[in-house]
């Protein structure tokens, strides 16, 4: 509970601090209020089964069961939301730190003699037309 509560609290305060546009406003805010209605249900739980001094006849007891298995999907929403946030648009990477990395991405990059990406990669994470040192046998990617 304190580690769920202190996560919402640097949430907060870390909204406040980066730099974001409308796309990542808005699912910050539903991140936000998941991780709000999540952290209100497991509290609830806790303080209910904290009053009953953990002596629940079986009728409370599945009660507070169920309110934690949609606090644990409220949390496992709450991370999804996070990941968007993070991965779909990088929040929390400063725009110049973003710009820098794109121009990097679009320049490409090469591989020494005998290098290969990793098995699996999508071709879309390389530019097609990236150099080979000579003797480079064909691949693709």
């Amino acid at each position: 509970m304190v580690g769920g509560w202190a996560a919402v609290v640097a949430g907060k305060l870390a909204s406040r601090a980066i730099e974001h546009g409308e796309a990542i406003h808005e699912i910050m805010e539903k991140h936000e209020n998941m991780a709000l209605m999540t952290m209100a249900v497991f509290t609830i739980v806790l303080v209910w089964r904290l009053a009953r001094r953990f002596q629940m006849p079986t009728q409370e007891l599945a009660l507070t069961r169920a309110m934690s298995i949609v606090g644990i999907l409220g949390l496992v929403w709450t991370g999804v939301l996070g990941g968007r946030l993070v991965f779909d648009h990088a929040a929390g990477i400063p725009s110049k730190t973003l710009q820098a990395e794109i121009e990097n991405r679009e320049e490409g990059h090469h591989h020494e003699a005998g290098e290969e990406h990793e098995q699996g990669a999508p071709a879309d994470t390389v530019k097609a037309t990236h150099p080979h040192p000579a003797g480079t046998p064909p691949h693709t990617h």
